[in-house]
């Protein structure tokens, strides 16, 4: 039966603001029919202050039915979370993720007690004495899955912490790699051409010039000048562009090294048993080379 109804689907490779410390983002979200199992994952960037990053808990339920289906997370890594939803119906149409973000208590106490310094009309708190009920509530945010725009996946299952951080690093690997493509296939190329028509109309308005009077002169040069600050920007926008591949390009070779460790541990072990041999061997010839020898000694 065909749906014409409005697609509510969260974005995905999108920001999802609403959160205190935390900016989310949908990398993927997949459905199993045959064991009614739904996987979530989300990337975290840390966009706050607290010295302590926040800790999340998670809820979903289904729009419409109001049904809560368990959600719990199944592989954290230092920027992504993959999130389980059990026994969700072949029949669900939107399912929303509530994410709550827990900030540590202690933050939360000291930001409490300096609101209260500022207030003249209030006493100072001891840290110690503020009570639960007087910290902000944690805030939330629904990532919402629609039936059109989560992936069908057969095979999903839930998998070992290994399976999960090596599919986490090949994804980023992959998302990186398209970054740098786009960066030098369209975006550096659009700045160059930009750059050349540019350079063309100002060779054709200072052409122009011959035949104008001093009034549109005038007008003519400040249009010249007009295209330069264009050119000037285009070419700090390539060396910004130029800057971001050299970056990326160092990303990935350190997702390619975590990759290679975690696939490959006994070259890690390896690397680790060889390293304080070779120490020693210099040690010693700095010792042999520092110690007199016997003739000079007599």
């Amino acid at each position: 039966m065909y749906d014409d109804s409005a697609i509510a689907q969260t974005p995905y490779n999108k920001s999802v603001n609403g959160l205190n410390q935390t900016t989310l983002v949908l990398r993927s979200w997949e459905y199993n029919p045959k064991n009614q199992l739904m996987e979530v994952t989300i990337e975290t960037v840390h966009t706050g202050t607290d010295a302590a990053e926040p800790t999340f808990t998670f809820e979903a339920k289904g729009k419409g039915s109001k049904e809560t289906y368990p959600a719990k997370k199944v592989y954290e890594s230092d920027n992504v979370m993959v999130i389980h939803i059990e026994h969700v119906p072949n029949e669900y149409r939107v399912i929303g993720l509530f994410v709550t973000e827990h900030r540590d208590d202690k933050i939360l106490k000291q930001e409490y007690k300096r609101q209260l310094e500022n207030d003249s009309d209030v006493a100072t708190t001891e840290t110690d004495k503020i009570k639960k009920s007087d910290l902000p509530k944690p805030e939330d945010v629904i990532i919402v899955g629609d039936y059109r725009e989560i992936e069908v996946n057969k095979n999903l299952v839930a998998k070992s912490d290994k399976a999960y951080q090596k599919e986490a690093i090949v994804t980023d690997m992959e998302r990186i790699k398209q970054e740098i493509s786009t960066i030098i296939d369209e975006n550096i190329p659009f700045q160059q051409e930009l750059i050349t028509t540019l350079t063309k109309e100002q060779t054709s308005l200072k052409s122009e010039m011959e035949f104008e009077t001093k009034e549109e002169q005038t007008e003519t040069e400040k249009e010249i000048e007009h295209k330069d600050n264009a050119i000037s920007s285009a070419k700090e926008e390539i060396e910004a562009y130029k800057s971001k591949v050299k970056e990326l390009k160092e990303k990935y070779d350190n997702r390619k090294e975590k990759l290679d460790t975690l696939l490959h541990p006994e070259r890690q072990l390896v690397e680790e048993n060889h390293e304080p041999k070779e120490q020693k061997q210099q040690q010693q010839k700095k010792k042999n080379k520092d110690e007199p020898s016997g003739k000079e000694g007599k």
